[in-house]
């Protein structure tokens, strides 16, 4: 038996492999993020004729003599290039713009890996891809912090308009459903003095400044107040005009459950009482004060004042202007520190100087910053209150990204997705532009990265390789041929 059919024949299905994986290819030049595929070939089993022997005194040396027995595939490797941009204008067609894969999971939560962003919402507010597969992400609340990416739900997704998705995945709507009562940073009247009642007084009028009522504990009528103040506890207080003693007249609660949301209060002409109302929503940031107020009090000094980073004050003792504290930071748990100019001692608590002036509750937030101007300002994590305003833009989810070490180890499936395995690494589950990841382009798909020239040519060597071979095989029958004829 001649060992050239042998090679013949591994050549043949070595070829025939080959052609599979262009016909696939060129199948797939017009699948949406597609990865096309190359075949490499490799040598097999060489038997070896006679061995290499060295030089003597009287002879030189000589190599060995072998004999191939053809070929075989050596890899099918997946090119993962990126594909093409394909504009569509479609708000939930996402185009990767650098590494990384979209995690895509079904309902048993098993993960696949896809750089295919054609998506939709479900009825029940589920971002899923063409398979019915959730995208993986994060809630507006939790985005980025270290939680594990699960499913991007929207609920009540038919009360926003306007939805769209920026460039580090974060979709965002217009909110077009019923509105909260209240609106934040409005001013808002909680009722009037005339006609209220309240802990300690009834049958109460106002006008030109001037209270009157009827005292429920001493039954006194007609009693007047002027100078009426709503003080930082709450309280309602004015002078008594026949007494000239400071009294408390009521309290906000009288007007309202909560004046704890209100802060600014004002009393009108009329009598009106009105409050700022302090709103919140989930993941926005929001400006507390500024420390060049109230809570820049430093004993020994006056006119304090806070600016790039240093505090400034008149010695009240020698009447000399200078600097206090300079590299004035906000720490953890609303500490403010600085480097003390007149003992040198520096990261000193500042006395007198805290974030509770300006913040009831400091947990509510994070990123809490101190601007050059004295402003301070930090996100909001908490639950929203009120929850939706009319017409307002928020944040609804958070789309996440996948990057992996090796992703040529990455076990194709079904085309456009692909698995995780042992030798392309644990995924890095990141936000779209963050750790050398893309960014996402809202409007756009990507498209195969299959080249046809370059399939064309090689469907053409690939041919000529497979007749060669059948050629190979062609002669060797043959040979055996005449072998046979011998012995007639």
């Amino acid at each position: 038996m001649l060992r050239s059919l042998t090679s013949g024949v591994s050549g043949l299905k070595a070829h025939q492999t080959q052609m599979d994986v262009i016909g696939n290819n060129i199948a797939n030049v017009n699948t949406t993020a597609f990865k096309s595929s190359r075949v490499t070939f490799k040598d097999v089993y060489y038997q070896t004729l006679s061995n290499a022997t060295a030089s003597t005194e009287n002879q030189g040396g000589t190599n060995a003599k072998q004999v191939g027995y053809g070929s075989t595939v050596s890899t099918i490797d997946v090119i993962n290039t990126r594909g093409g941009y394909s504009s569509t204008d479609r708000t939930l067609d996402l185009y990767l713009a650098g590494d990384g894969y979209f995690t895509v999971q079904d309902m048993a939560g098993n993960k696949s890996y896809t750089r295919a962003g054609n998506f939709i919402f479900d009825t029940k507010g589920g971002l899923v891809d063409s398979k019915g597969n959730y995208v993986a992400g994060w809630q507006p609340v939790n985005a980025g912090d270290g939680a594990a990416a699960s499913p991007i739900t929207i609920d009540n997704i038919n009360d926003y308009t306007d939805i769209a998705i920026g460039s580090d995945g974060k979709i965002t709507g217009v909110y077009a459903g019923v509105a909260s009562q209240h609106t934040p940073n409005a001013y808002e009247s909680v009722g009037s003095l005339n006609g209220a009642e309240t802990t300690a007084y009834e049958n109460i009028s106002y006008a030109n400044g001037v209270l009157t009522g009827d005292s429920k504990a001493t039954a006194a009528t007609g009693v007047q107040f002027n100078n009426i103040t709503i003080n930082a506890d709450g309280t309602i207080t004015g002078n008594n005009m026949t007494s000239l003693s400071v009294e408390v007249i009521g309290n906000l609660t009288d007007f309202t459950a909560e004046p704890a949301d209100y802060s600014e209060w004002i009393i009108s002409t009329n009598g009106t009482v009105s409050g700022l109302y302090r709103g919140h929503f989930t993941d926005k940031v929001e400006a507390f004060g500024s420390i060049n107020g109230p809570s820049l009090n430093i004993a020994g000094y006056t006119n304090v004042v806070y600016a790039n980073g240093s505090i400034t004050g008149t010695d009240t003792t020698t009447g000399v202007n200078s600097i206090i504290y300079n590299n004035v930071k906000l720490g953890a748990g609303g500490v403010f520190t600085g480097d003390n100019v007149a003992s040198g001692a520096t990261g000193e608590t500042i006395t007198g100087l805290n974030l509770d002036s300006m913040l009831t509750n400091p947990a509510l937030y994070t990123d809490i910053t101190l601007a050059e101007d004295g402003t301070v300002s930090g996100r909001y994590i908490s639950a929203q209150n009120p929850e939706h305003i009319t017409d307002e833009i928020e944040v609804l989810g958070q789309i996440s990204v996948a990057k992996f070490s090796n992703e040529a180890g990455l076990s194709q499936e079904d085309g456009i997705y692909f698995k995780e395995t042992k030798n392309s690494g644990i995924p890095l589950v990141t936000i779209p532009g963050e750790n050398a990841t893309g960014t996402i382009v809202s409007g756009a798909l990507e498209m195969s990265n299959v080249d046809l020239s370059k399939e064309f040519t090689d469907m053409i060597t690939t041919q000529r390789g497979f007749q060669a071979n059948s050629r190979v095989i062609t002669v060797s029958d043959e040979m055996l041929e005449e072998l046979v004829n011998l012995k007639r």
